[in-house]
C-alpha cells in the first residue's frame, strides 16, 4: 500500500500548473508584439497586391418542352431521359469551349491590358481607348507582355515602336492592328498588353463558370463567373447565353432545313414536268381540233383525277417510308441527318421520328463535351436503338394498311379506264392527256403548300431557354476578402512565435523548474535563489531588504536542520559546470551567517579560475596555493573582508600548475581543524565536480554539500551526474540549492511571488558572459546570461 505523503507527492507531479504554462508565453510578450506588427505590415501590403475580383450571375429558365400529351405519353413508355437529366445535358453544353470560343473570339477577350501601379495592376476592359488586334502572331506573340498607348489621333506606340492607327504594321509580336475606340483617361498611359489564344482564355473562363440549378426539380438555372472586371463578367455571361440559344436554333432547324431542301428540289422537278404535260394537252387539243369535252367525259375525267391524287399521295407516302426504313436499317457511325417526312400523315409514326431527332440532336450536343464511351451516351445510344425499332415497327404496320389503299385505288381506276374506253376516241385521248396534267399540278400544289408551312415553321424556331434575368454583378469584391487576410495574417503573427516558443520549450534539456529536479534525483532542494541584476558582490550587506537578501536568510535558517550539531561548520559548496552561482551563493549565505554574530571564513578553492577575489577587490599575491606548497602561514592567508563584519576570506593565491595535487599533500585538513577552533562556519567555495577532482578530494572534510543549480543553465543531464554522485556516497549530506530563478517564474511555477519585481542576472561574476544579440538591444534587455 502506498504511504499518504507517497501519494500527495504523486499528485503533486501530475498536477498541471496552467500559470506557468501561460508564463512561457506571457514573458516573451515582446516577440509577440514584434511577429504581430510585421505579419499585419506584410498581410497589408499583400492585401494591396491582389486585384479585386467580383462576381456575376445570370439566370435562365430552360424550358421542358415534351410535345402534346399522347407524344408525352409515348416518351415515357419509351423511357427517355427525365427533365433531370435534361437539365445536366445542358449544363454541360453551357460549360463546352465550343460555345465559349464563340464568346471570347466576338468580345475580343484574347487580347487583355492592364496598367501597373506600385504593388499590384488596375484591369481594363472598355475603357482602353483603343484595340489591339493581332492579326498573325509569332514565337513571341504569346510569352511577353507587350506595351501601348496613343500619341495622338493618327499614330500610337506599340513597345516603343510608332505606328499608325488602322493600319496593319509587322512589329516584333507578329502583325498587328490599333483601332483607336472611345475616348479614354488611360489612352494616352502606358498601357501593358497580352496576347493569348482563343482556345486557351475560352478554356479558362469554361473552367470558371459555376452553374447550378435552383433547385432538384426546378429547370432554372444559375449562372455565375469570377472575373476581375464586372462589365466584362456580365458580357461574357450574356453573350454565352446568346450563343447558346443560338446553337440550340440551329440544331432544331437541322430536320427543317433538310426538309426544305428536298421539297425545293421535288417542287423543281414537278414543275418541269407539269409545264412539258401542259404543252401535250395544248398540242393534242390543237392538233385535233378540240375546244371542249362533253359532260360524260369531263365526269369521267373528275373521277380520274380524283383517284389519281389520292393514289399519288399513297406513292407518296409509300416513298417517304421506303427513305426511313433506308435510314433506319443503316448501322454505320456516320448516319445522314433524318429524312423528310413528307405525306405522312400518321400521328404516331410523326411523333416517333420527332422523338428520334430529339434524341440524336441531344446526343450530338453531348459529344461535345464527353466522350463515346461515357455512360450517358451509352444511354442515350440505348434510347436510339429502342426508338429505331418501334418506328420500325409502326413503318411496317402503316406500310400494311396504304399498300391495301393503293390496291383498292388501282382496281378503281381500272374499273374507269374500262368506262372511258366506251368515249369516242379523240375525247378519250383529251382525257389521258389532261388526267397526266391533272396529276402533276395537284401535286405541284400540294408541295407548294409543304413548302410554305417548312419555312414558317423554320422562322417560328425559338430556342429551348428563355432568360429570366440579365447578367448583374455585386460591385464588393468577393476577393480579396479583407478581414480574413488580416485576421490569417495577425494568427500568424501570433502562433509564429508561439510556435517558436512551444518547439523550443519542448527540445529544451535545460532545469527551468523544480520538477525538472525532482525528476531525476529525490536530493533535498534546500533553498530557491532568484536572479539579481545588482551589481554588488555581497548582496545582502548592500540590499538588505531585497529578495535575495530573504531568500539567502531562508537558507541560512534551514542550515540548522542538515547540520544541527556545534562541531558541523564546514559546508562545501559545488557545482556541475562552471558559472552556475557556487561563488556568489556561497559568499552571500557567508555573510549572512556573519550577520548573526557568527565568525565566517570563506576558502576560495577554485584555484583554476578565481573569483572571489576579483569581486571584493582583496590583494591575491598570497592564498591558499602559497600556504599549501608552504611558503605561507596561517596568519599570512586570512584576510578580513571589510564589507562585513566578523567575516573573513583565504584566497585562491597564484595559480598553481597542479591544484588537485596540492589539496592532497595534507596541509589542507590541518587548515581546516585549525579553522575549526577559531570559526564558527567554514566555507569551501570548490571547482564544478564535472570538470576536475578537486570537490571529491574535499569532500571528506565537509559535513554538508550544497549543490547549485542554476535556472535555464545547467543541463538536466548533470542532474543525473549529480544524483549519481550522491548514490555512489562520495559526497557527505547533499543538498540542492535553486539558482538565478526568473522572478516571473517564481511567482508563477513556485510560489514564492514576494512582488520586488527586481531583474535579473544570474551571471554575477562569470567570466563566460554571453553575446547580447541585434533584437535583445532593439528591446533594451537587461537579461545577462
Amino acid at each position: 500500500m502506498i504511504p499518504n505523503n507517497e501519494l500527495l507527492e504523486q499528485a503533486k507531479g501530475s498536477e498541471i500548473n496552467f500559470r506557468e504554462i501561460i508564463h512561457k508565453y506571457i514573458k516573451h510578450w515582446k516577440w509577440f508584439v514584434l511577429c504581430t506588427i510585421i505579419s499585419m505590415s506584410l498581410g497589408y501590403i499583400y492585401v494591396k497586391s491582389q486585384i479585386p475580383v467580383y462576381q456575376v450571375h445570370i439566370d435562365i429558365l430552360i424550358k421542358d418542352d415534351k410535345g402534346n400529351n399522347s407524344e408525352k405519353d409515348l416518351l415515357q413508355q419509351l423511357n427517355l431521359n427525365s427533365s433531370g437529366k435534361v437539365i445536366d445535358n445542358e449544363v454541360e453544353i453551357l460549360r463546352s469551349t465550343t460555345l465559349m470560343e464563340r464568346v471570347v473570339d466576338s468580345l475580343g477577350l484574347q487580347t487583355s491590358y492592364y496598367i501597373k501601379n506600385r504593388i499590384s495592376r488596375i484591369v481594363l476592359y472598355k475603357n482602353v481607348g483603343f484595340n489591339v488586334e493581332l492579326l498573325n502572331g509569332n514565337e513571341n506573340s504569346f510569352i511577353k507582355t507587350w506595351t501601348a498607348r496613343l500619341i495622338n489621333d493618327t499614330s500610337a506606340e506599340f513597345n516603343g515602336q510608332k505606328i499608325p492607327l488602322n493600319t496593319a504594321v509587322q512589329t516584333e509580336a507578329g502583325l498587328i492592328r490599333i483601332t483607336p475606340t472611345s475616348y479614354s483617361f488611360y489612352s494616352h498611359l502606358i498601357i501593358n498588353v497580352t496576347f493569348n489564344t482563343v482556345a486557351n482564355v475560352a478554356g479558362y473562363y469554361a473552367s470558371s463558370l459555376n452553374i447550378e440549378p435552383i433547385s432538384k426539380q426546378s429547370t432554372v438555372l444559375i449562372i455565375s463567373l469570377v472575373d476581375a472586371d464586372i462589365e466584362r463578367g456580365k458580357d461574357i455571361l450574356n453573350k454565352l447565353v446568346d450563343e447558346y440559344n443560338h446553337a440550340g436554333i440551329e440544331d432544331k432547324n437541322v430536320t427543317t432545313s433538310n426538309q426544305l431542301k428536298f421539297l425545293n428540289e421535288k417542287i423543281t422537278n414537278v414543275g418541269t414536268e407539269l409545264n412539258s404535260v401542259e404543252k401535250n394537252v395544248q398540242t393534242y387539243k390543237s392538233a385535233n381540233g378540240i375546244v371542249d369535252i362533253s359532260s360524260a367525259s369531263a365526269a369521267f375525267l373528275t373521277s380520274v383525277q380524283a383517284n389519281d391524287a389520292e393514289l399519288a399521295k399513297i406513292n407518296m407516302q409509300l416513298g417517304t417510308l421506303n427513305n426511313l426504313e433506308n435510314y433506319l436499317k443503316s448501322s454505320d457511325g456516320s448516319q445522314p441527318k433524318l429524312p423528310a417526312t413528307l405525306g405522312v400523315l400518321d400521328p404516331t409514326l410523326l411523333a416517333l421520328v420527332q422523338q428520334l431527332g430529339i434524341a440524336q440532336i441531344r446526343k450530338e450536343g453531348m459529344l461535345r463535351t464527353i466522350p463515346e464511351t461515357n455512360p450517358a451516351i451509352i444511354s442515350i445510344n440505348d434510347q436510339i436503338n429502342l426508338l429505331k425499332q418501334t418506328i420500325f415497327q409502326t413503318l411496317q404496320n402503316l406500310r400494311s394498311g396504304l399498300a391495301i389503299s393503293e390496291q383498292q385505288l388501282k382496281t378503281q381506276a381500272n374499273q374507269i379506264k374500262s368506262v372511258i374506253s366506251n368515249v369516242p376516241s379523240k375525247e378519250r385521248g383529251l382525257v389521258d392527256v389532261m388526267r397526266e396534267q391533272s396529276i402533276q399540278n395537284n401535286l405541284f400544289t400540294y408541295l407548294l403548300q409543304r413548302r410554305a408551312e417548312t419555312e414558317l415553321s423554320l422562322a417560328s424556331t425559338v430556342a429551348d431557354s428563355r432568360t429570366i434575368d440579365r447578367a448583374k454583378g455585386n460591385y464588393a469584391p468577393i476577393r480579396p476578402v479583407k478581414s480574413s487576410l488580416y485576421l490569417t495574417f495577425l494568427l500568424i503573427g501570433i502562433f509564429l512565435p508561439f510556435s517558436v516558443i512551444a518547439v523550443t520549450e519542448t527540445l529544451n534539456v535545460k532545469v527551468r523548474k523544480r520538477s525538472d529536479i525532482e525528476k531525476y534525483t529525490n536530493i533535498t532542494i534546500l533553498a530557491d535563489i532568484c536572479e539579481a541584476n545588482e551589481l554588488e558582490p555581497l548582496i545582502v550587506v548592500a540590499k538588505p531588504r531585497s529578495m535575495i537578501a530573504e531568500q539567502v536568510r531562508a537558507l541560512r535558517s534551514t542550515l540548522q536542520y542538515i547540520i544541527p550539531e556545534p562541531d558541523q561548520k564546514v559546508l562545501l559548496f559545488t557545482s556541475s559546470i562552471s558559472g552556475e552561482g557556487k561563488s556568489f551563493i556561497s559568499l552571500n549565505l557567508g555573510a549572512s551567517l556573519a550577520a548573526t554574530n557568527k565568525k565566517v571564513i570563506i576558502l576560495e578553492l577554485d584555484m583554476r579560475r578565481p573569483k572571489l577575489n576579483v569581486v571584493l577587490g582583496v590583494d591575491n599575491k598570497i592564498g591558499m596555493s602559497n600556504y599549501l606548497i608552504g611558503q605561507s602561514t596561517y596568519e599570512e592567508i586570512i584576510k578580513p573582508i571589510q564589507l562585513q563584519e566578523n567575516y573573513s576570506i583565504i584566497t585562491s593565491g597564484p595559480m598553481p600548475p597542479n591544484p588537485a595535487e596540492l589539496l592532497l599533500n595534507g596541509r589542507i585538513e590541518g587548515l581546516i581543524n585549525q579553522l575549526k577552533t577559531e570559526y564558527d562556519y567554514i566555507l569551501l567555495d570548490a571547482p564544478p565536480v564535472g570538470l576536475v577532482t578537486d570537490a571529491q578530494i574535499l569532500a571528506k572534510w565537509a559535513d554538508a554539500t550544497l549543490f547549485i543549480i542554476r535556472y535555464d543553465y545547467t543541463v538536466k543531464a548533470q542532474v543525473q551526474i549529480i544524483n549519481e554522485l550522491h548514490q555512489r556516497e562520495m559526497f557527505k549530506n547533499v543538498n540542492i540549492i535553486f539558482n538565478a530563478i526568473d522572478t516571473a517564474a517564481m511567482a508563477y511555477g513556485y510560489g514564492y511571488g514576494y512582488g520586488y519585481g527586481y531583474g535579473y542576472s544570474y551571471n554575477y561574476y562569470s567570466e563566460d558572459k554571453p553575446k547580447i544579440g541585434f533584437l535583445s538591444k532593439l528591446f533594451k534587455s537587461n537579461r545577462k546570461k
